[in-house]
Parts: structure tokens; C-alpha cells; sequence
């Protein structure tokens, strides 16, 4: 009994080993299996073979997966590479042909100009030698200085003497003068507004022919006396010396044509009296000698125009309009009372101050 229970023992241990050994060997094949397939992954990757991914049979983790696609993606990126500097050749390739091409095209160029030049002698043609091949021409950069653009120096100040003829209308008077002149002188402020002073001398011609006392009744000595000392009508003169400050403003900057308008303040000083100043006496009544002068302020507006002949001479037209805004008017001779034609000059010169004065004057500008 003893025997059967020791053969028993041996047979179970024997069991038991066999099955121990067979789990083992099952356990290690599969990992030679799982080795074998990674090596003839590398084997076809480092020979340029397509992997057939159905053939790879991988139980367990991943890790052998993992491994195939960092190998494939560094195959990527040198595919990439490869595929760019392929372009880059290219490229360099297209650029060296455009530029023999182009080289040619000039060198032809230059031959073709060498064999139009034909020498000739008097006897016979000489045979033309071939020409030769023009060398690439040589580029050079120079610098070239351009001038300065010449700037036009502008003409500020003006010179403008002129003529002209002034009309006074009042109540009771309608006089023209005669050819005044006058001078002025002038500045640009800006572009288009100008300051100036200017001097005038006018000069006028009248006939006294309403003497009061050639028909007041007196005998017929008086009115004989002064008929035949000053004539049915008493000759005067009137003088007017004129300084004004204007100031204008141009309707136009860059032109030929510059039309304005202005205003001026002007100091007048007037002056009136008989031409012929023999005496003439009969009674009380003194005649001759008389005269008469006046200050006054007055102010005036102006429209014009300057004409531009060239940088430096221009013409000039000016009309206008003159009111006087103060009054002042002086003796020089006797009283009224004493002195008839003393009291004509006084209302003369009176209706003359309050007049309404227009002019005309044309003149030369002349720029500096």
C-alpha cells in the first residue's frame, strides 16, 4: 500500500511539471512572435518595402504600434524635405536658363550692330572680317546731382505813378477838373491785401459869372468899373493837394488779370482864388485879392484792376468815389461885408466840400 501511495506522489509531481513547462513555453512564444514582427517591420522600412499592416499580428499593449508611427512620421518629414528641395533645383535650373537666354538675346544684339558698319576704299570693297563678339557690357551707377529748382523771387513792393480826372457834383455845381497826378506807393501785406500811401495834385478852372453885385442897382460907374477890370465873369482857380493812405484787396493771387477793391483816408488841402487880382475900389466895396484855403479828412472807396505785362511792369486802373468827412475852411483876405467876392469864394469852396467826388486814374506799375 505503502508503494502505490509513493507511485501516486510521483505521478502527480510528474503532472505537475509537464504542465508547468508547457505553460511556460506557451508563455514565451508569443513574445518571440511579437519580436519577430517588429524586426521585419525595420527590415522592410530600411529597404524601402511597403508594410502590409493585415500580416502584423501584435497581441498585448500597444507599444509596437506607437513605435511604427514615430518611424512614419520621421519618413514624412524627410519626404518633405525631399520634395522641397527638388522645387529649390528646379528653380535654380529656370533661373540660369532666362539668364543665358538673356545674355544671348544682348550678345546677338551687339552683333548685329558690328555687321552694319561696312568699311569701304576707293577701289574695292575690302572683305569684312567677321565681327567680333562684344563683350558684356559694363554697368556703372553714377550719381547724378539735379539742381535745385529756381525759386522765383516775388515782388512785394510797387511804384504807381499815374493821370487822371475827377468830376465834383453838388447842390448847385457840376465841375471837372483838369489832368491830375499823383504817385503811390505800395506794399503787399500778403498774397492778396496790399497797404499804400499815395500824394495827388488836382488842379480846376472856373468862371465866376454870378457876381451879386454886377446887378444890384448901383449907378452905372460901378458895374462899368467892374466890367472893365475883371469882365462879365471872374476867372478862378482851384487847387487840391491830396495824401491817402489805401488799402486794397486782390480778387486773384496767381494772374495777370487782378481785379481789387480798397478804401482810403485822406487829408485834402484846397485852395481858391481869383486869377486876375487887380484891385478895384468904389465906395466901401473892395475888390481883389481874395482867397481862400481849407483842410479837410475824408474817406473814400475804390474798385480797380492790375494788369501784369511782365514780372516787373504793369498797368494799373482806378475809379473812385470821395466824400469828405470834416471841414475847414480859412481866409486870407476881408470880411464879407467889405469884400463881396471874398463871400463868392466861401460858398463856392463850401458847395466844393460837400460835393460828391468821382475819379478816374490810370497808371504804370512798376514792381521792385
Amino acid at each position: 500500500m505503502k508503494l502505490k501511495v509513493e507511485n501516486k506522489r510521483l505521478t502527480f509531481m510528474s503532472l505537475f511539471l509537464a504542465t508547468a513547462l508547457i505553460a511556460a513555453t506557451a508563455h514565451t512564444a508569443p513574445l518571440r512572435a511579437q519580436d519577430d514582427v517588429l524586426d521585419d517591420a525595420e527590415d522592410a522600412l530600411a529597404n524601402g518595402d511597403a508594410l502590409d499592416m493585415d500580416q502584423i499580428e501584435i497581441e498585448g499593449k500597444l507599444s509596437p504600434s506607437e513605435l511604427l508611427k514615430r518611424r512614419r512620421e520621421k519618413l514624412e518629414e524627410r519626404n518633405k524635405l525631399m520634395v522641397e528641395k527638388k522645387i529649390e533645383d528646379i528653380r535654380v535650373k529656370q533661373e540660369i536658363a532666362l539668364t543665358n537666354k538673356l545674355q544671348g538675346a544682348f550678345n546677338n544684339s551687339l552683333n548685329n550692330l558690328n555687321e552694319d558698319k561696312v568699311q569701304t576704299t576707293q577701289a574695292a570693297p575690302a572683305p569684312v572680317a567677321p565681327a567680333p563678339v562684344a563683350p558684356a557690357p559694363v554697368i556703372e551707377t553714377r550719381i547724378v546731382e539735379v539742381p535745385a529748382p529756381v525759386v522765383k523771387e516775388e515782388k512785394k513792393s510797387k511804384v504807381i505813378p499815374s493821370l487822371g480826372i475827377s468830376n465834383i457834383k453838388g447842390d448847385r455845381i457840376d465841375l471837372q477838373s483838369n489832368v491830375s497826378f499823383g504817385v503811390n506807393a505800395e506794399t503787399m501785406l500778403t498774397s492778396q491785401i496790399s497797404a499804400g500811401l499815395g500824394l495827388n495834385y488836382a488842379t480846376m478852372d472856373l468862371s465866376d459869372v454870378a457876381n451879386e453885385y454886377v446887378n444890384t442897382g448901383y449907378n452905372n460907374d460901378y458895374n462899368t468899373g467892374y466890367y472893365g477890370t475883371y469882365g462879365s465873369g471872374r476867372a478862378m482857380k482851384f487847387t487840391k493837394l491830396t495824401i491817402e493812405a489805401t488799402g486794397k484787396f486782390f480778387f486773384t493771387e496767381d494772374s495777370k488779370f487782378k481785379p481789387y477793391a480798397g478804401a482810403g483816408l485822406s487829408f485834402n488841402r484846397t485852395g481858391l482864388k481869383y486869377d486876375n487880382n487887380t484891385a478895384y475900389n468904389t465906395g466901401y466895396v473892395n475888390f481883389g485879392n481874395e482867397e481862400l484855403s481849407s483842410s479837410a479828412f475824408a474817406g473814400s472807396a475804390k474798385l480797380g484792376a492790375e494788369f501784369d505785362i511782365s514780372d516787373t511792369i504793369g498797368l494799373n486802373l482806378d475809379l473812385s468815389y470821395t466824400k469828405n468827412i470834416t471841414s475847414g475852411i480859412s481866409k486870407s483876405a476881408g470880411t464879407v461885408s467889405t469884400n463881396p467876392d471874398q463871400g463868392r469864394l466861401e460858398n463856392i469852396s463850401k458847395e466844393i466840400e460837400d460835393g460828391d467826388v468821382t475819379a478816374v486814374q490810370a497808371g504804370l506799375v512798376i514792381r521792385f
